[in-house]
C-alpha cells in the first residue's frame, strides 16, 4: 500500500507505480526455482527466519531514506529487487513448512486459518497504514520493519524442524528434475497454468488507487478502507472454508473463485460511487481467498514429499506474475483508461483460468 501511494504521489504516473510494484515479482519469478530446490535440500526453519530479517532491513532502509530526505522513487527498485529475492526463497519454504508443522490431513484447515489471520491483518493494515501515511511515509516503513522483525523472531521460536533431503547432485539438476516432474503430472501442470492467470488478475491492482484518487475523489484513508473491505471479504471466505472444508470439492471451489473474482472486477470497473466500489472490493477479497487456499493446497497434497518445495516454487513463479500485472495494468490505464484495462484483464483471466478445467478431468474432480 505504502509503496504504491508514495510512487503515485511523487510521479503521478500509473506506469511507474506499476513498475515499482512489479519489481519484487520479477525477482521472485527469476529465482523462485532456486528457492524451491533449497526448500527441499536445506533446513527450512533456518531459511525462513533469516530471509525475514533481510526483508525487515530493506523496510528499515526505506524508512531511513525517507527520514533523511534523500529518497527518490527509483530507490524502491533495487530495494524491491532484494526484497523480492528474499521472498523467492521464503515463499515456497514457508508453504512446505506448514505441512511439516500440521501434517497433510490438517493442511486445508491450517491454510484457511492462516489466510484468515493474514486477512485480519489485511483489514486492519490498510486502515492503520492510511493513518501512518498521514503521519509520514517513513513512519509506515518503520512500523513495517518492526512487524517483519517480530515475524522473524516468531519463526525462530518454532520448534518444528524439517529433515533436508540428502542429495549429492548439482542443484541445477534438481531444479530440472522438479520442472520435469510438474510437467508430467497432469493435475500439477493444470494448476500451474491456472496460476499464470494471476498476471491478468494483477492488472486490476493499479486501478484501485487510481480510481480511489481520481474517480472517487478520496485520499489515503479512502484507499485504506477499500483495501480493508477486500480483507473483510477474504476473512469471510477463509473462515467459511475452515468450517466447511470436509464438504467442499476444491476443483469446484476454484471455478467458483475464478468466476466471482472476475465478476467483482467488472463491477468495480463500472462502479459509479464509493458504495458499489466497496461491495466489489468485498467480493474480490472473498474470491481471492478461495483461490489462494485451493490452488496451493491441491499442489501440496498432489506432489510427492521429495518434490513439494520445487512444485511450490513453480507455483510462486506463476502466481507472482500477479505483480507483473501491476506494470501492464498501470501502462494500460494510462493508454486506455481504467474500464478498458479492467475488461481486458477479465477476458485474459477467464481464458487462461478456465481452459485447464476443460482439458484436465483430474482438475474438475479434485477434492
Amino acid at each position: 500500500m505504502a509503496q504504491a501511494w508514495i510512487v503515485l504521489e511523487k510521479t503521478n504516473s500509473a506506469t511507474l507505480m506499476g513498475l515499482v510494484n512489479a519489481t519484487p515479482g520479477i525477482a521472485i519469478i527469476a529465482i523462485s526455482l532456486l528457492g524451491g530446490a533449497l526448500a527441499d535440500r536445506t533446513e527450512r526453519w533456518q531459511l525462513l527466519w533469516r530471509t525475514k530479517l533481510v526483508i525487515a532491513s530493506m523496510a528499515l532502509l526505506t524508512g531511513v531514506l525517507l527520514t533523511t530526505g534523500v529518497f527518490e522513487w527509483w530507490h524502491l527498485i533495487p530495494i524491491s529487487l532484494i526484497t523480492g529475492s528474499m521472498f523467492a526463497l521464503h515463499n515456497p519454504t514457508s508453504q512446505v513448512f506448514v505441512m511439516d508443522v500440521v501434517g497433510r490431513e490438517r493442511l486445508v484447515s491450517a491454510s484457511s486459518l492462516n489466510t484468515g489471520i493474514s486477512m485480519t491483518a489485511t483489514i486492519a493494515g490498510p486502515t492503520i497504514g492510511a493513518a501512518l501515511l498521514l503521519m509520514g511515509f517513513d513512519t509506515a516503513f518503520y512500523v513495517l520493519t518492526g512487524l517483519y522483525a517480530f515475524s522473524a523472531l516468531m519463526i525462530f521460536r518454532v520448534r518444528t524442524r524439517s529433515v533436508p533431503v540428502a542429495s549429492g547432485r548439482n542443484i541445477l539438476s534438481e531444479i530440472r528434475e522438479g520442472v520435469g516432474y510438474a510437467y508430467r503430472t497432469p493435475l500439477i501442470r493444470a494448476l500451474l497454468v491456472v496460476g499464470t492467470g494471476a498476471l491478468f488478475m494483477g492488472m486490476n491492482q493499479p486501478a484501485i488507487p487510481v480510481k480511489v484518487r481520481d474517480v472517487l475523489g478520496l485520499g489515503e484513508t479512502g484507499y485504506g478502507i477499500m483495501l480493508g473491505l477486500s480483507g473483510v471479504g477474504s476473512l469471510i471466505g477463509a473462515f467459511t472454508l475452515f468450517a466447511l472444508t470436509k464438504y467442499i470439492r476444491k476443483g469446484y471451489l476454484l471455478i467458483f473463485s475464478l468466476l466471482l473474482f472476475n465478476l467483482s472486477i467488472g463491477i468495480f470497473a463500472v462502479a459509479p460511487n464509493v458504495v458499489i466500489s466497496g461491495i466489489a472490493m468485498l467480493m474480490m477479497g472473498l474470491a481471492f481467498s478461495a483461490w489462494m487456499i485451493s490452488v496451493p493446497v491441491l499442489l501440496q497434497t498432489t506432489a510427492s514429499e521429495m518434490m513439494r518445495g520445487r512444485v511450490m516454487s513453480l507455483y510462486f513463479m506463476t502466481v507472482l506474475t500477479h505483480q507483473l500485472g501491476w506494470l501492464i495494468g498501470g501502462a494500460g490505464i494510462e493508454a486506455f483508461g481504467i474500464q478498458t484495462t479492467l475488461f481486458i484483464s477479465i477476458a485474459g483471466a477467464l481464458t487462461v483460468g478456465l481452459t485447464p478445467f476443460m482439458l484436465t478431468p483430474a482438475l474438475r474432480k479434485a477434492r
